[in-house]
């Protein structure tokens, strides 16, 4: 079965890299979407929620394909952590997380072009830090300077030292859950088939 095209609601290079791994035929494409949080909902509601907003409000030109929404974040101790402000909120988000466990959510948003059908789906992976020192953490964000990514740390760079143990899907993590996307295209493409 040919992979469908997708077009890309997001400029994160490790969604990039992913989709290019797995084969698949995309574009990225620009969303006007705001990423806001809302109290009211659970973590993997909020994540669903963004990822629509950013499938949704992505501008797109044609008539056949998906667009792929997908948000990511930390949620630790009942709060969502996202990408820090600057070099010391990393610090302070990595000196939270030493030793401890939290939960990695990913929401996919996927809406058909065909049919203007969207099914939002989410992914929860939980990673155990190992106890993190002071100048580990200092080395790695100097050296990775992660303030582009939910938690202030990537796995598939030096972030594999932070961690003790995950337990869930390792792309999720990354962020993007590529087992579900699978899932979730083949889904669509049915429904399309039958419109």
């Amino acid at each position: 079965m040919t992979k469908p095209k997708i077009f890309l609601a997001s400029r994160s290079p490790r969604r990039r890299e992913l989709l290019k791994r797995a084969g698949y035929s995309f574009k990225i494409v620009p969303s006007s979407y705001v990423e806001k949080v809302d109290s009211r909902l659970t973590p993997s509601g909020n994540a669903m929620n963004m990822a629509c907003g950013k499938a949704e409000c992505a501008r797109v030109s044609g008539k056949t394909g998906y667009v792929l929404g997908a948000d990511t974040f930390i949620y630790f101790r009942r709060r969502i952590i996202g990408k820090p402000k600057h070099t010391k909120d990393a610090c302070r988000i990595l000196r939270l997380l030493s030793g401890r466990p939290h939960y990695v959510y990913t929401g996919l948003a996927l809406r058909s072009l065909a049919t203007g059908e969207i099914r939002t789906s989410h992914a929860k992976s939980k990673v155990i830090f190992k106890k993190l020192s002071e100048k580990v953490i200092e080395d790695y964000v100097q050296k990775n300077r992660p303030l582009d990514k939910a938690g202030a740390y990537a796995i598939q760079e030096d972030g594999r030292k932070l961690i003790k143990a995950i337990w869930g899907s390792r792309s999720n993590v990354i962020g993007l859950p590529m087992e579900l996307l699978k899932s979730e295209l083949k889904k669509l493409a049915k429904a399309d088939a039958s419109f």
